[in-house]
């Protein structure tokens, strides 16, 4: 049997239907779609008029797809998502240059390299805006990882990111440092082996952070143990108390160059075991990038140096 309709009907209420049906809420529904609860329901009784039948119904204050109404969703659905796909791929088409970019940053690259790679990159390419997200690196490898990002940049112990889905480059490579107080004992030295630290009071960072590990993974493999005087989670404070002889702290050079340059804090290099910290721009091996998302990508990879 072949069925012939006149369907006049349009995008706009197969997605007034499909969001009311997920929200269960006219209300709600209208405003998600930034319309009128008036404007939803005359939207949903036309299509209901196009499929002559009813697709919702209340059940005292509540609402209810009908068993109609809940055939119908999984072919909205595709539709809807259809769409989105195809005005991703004519917008994949607009040239390099145009467009936005979500790009999530750790705290070291956000504050030191960041800004000036920003700076760099709209001077060539204004017409480029970018979202940017602050936070724990672990937090952005993640947010790469479920796309809610499109780019990332983060701090690690590693030259490779762990994670199947995730790909990333080396874009900066940091050598870590002892920072230590002008009057402190070893100060007169320019480097320092790992065991004359073993009885040093050292301000370590908080757990789970790329510098802790770093500093637990370097006396592990010297197999010696070290005296965790404080730990503190504020970078300031670190760099102060160790400007106050209250102990010394490892940093990226990247991290405590300018009070280094400008004599406030020593800085030396572990002689026998040297360690790096690295930058690194990450995206989703699976997700497909805009011509400035990849445009930006290649630009931090291309540009990359190391200290």
């Amino acid at each position: 049997m072949v069925y012939s309709y006149s369907i006049t009907m349009d995008l706009y209420k197969l997605k007034s239907f499909y969001t009311v049906a997920k929200l269960k809420s006219f209300s709600k529904a209208a405003k998600v779609l930034c319309l009128t609860q008036p404007a939803v329901s005359t939207q949903i009784k036309e299509l209901e008029y196009e499929y002559k039948t009813k697709l919702f119904e209340r059940i005292g204050r509540t609402i209810q797809v009908t068993q109609a109404g809940e055939a119908l969703i999984p072919y909205v659905k595709s539709m809807l998502d259809i769409l989105n796909e195809s005005m991703f791929a004519v917008n994949m088409l607009k040239k390099a240059g145009e467009g936005s970019v979500k790009l999530g940053v750790s705290e070291l690259p956000g504050a030191r390299l960041i800004p000036s790679c920003l700076s760099a990159f709209i001077k060539k390419y204004p017409h480029v805006d970018f979202a940017i997200n602050a936070k724990k690196s672990s937090i952005i490898v993640e947010l790469v990882k479920s796309k809610k990002l499109d780019l990332g940049v983060v701090g690690s112990s590693s030259s490779k990111i762990s994670k199947p889905d995730i790909e990333g480059s080396v874009i900066y490579k940091d050598k870590i440092v002892v920072a230590l107080s002008k009057e402190h004992p070893l100060a007169a030295k320019d480097e320092v082996a790992v065991h004359e630290l073993m009885d040093q009071p050292i301000i370590v960072s908080l757990r789970n952070t790329v510098s802790r590990h770093a500093i637990d993974r370097l006396f592990r493999k010297s197999g010696i143990t070290y005296k965790r005087a404080y730990e503190i989670g504020n970078k300031a404070m670190i760099k102060t108390m160790v400007e106050k002889n209250l102990g010394i702290a490892f940093f990226s050079y990247l991290d405590i160059k300018k009070e280094s340059e400008l004599g406030w804090i020593k800085t030396m290099i572990v002689s026998d075991y040297p360690f790096y910290r690295y930058v690194l721009a990450i995206r989703h091996r699976n997700k497909q990038l805009s011509e400035s998302q990849k445009l930006f990508y290649n630009f931090l990879i291309e540009n990359a140096y190391e200290n």
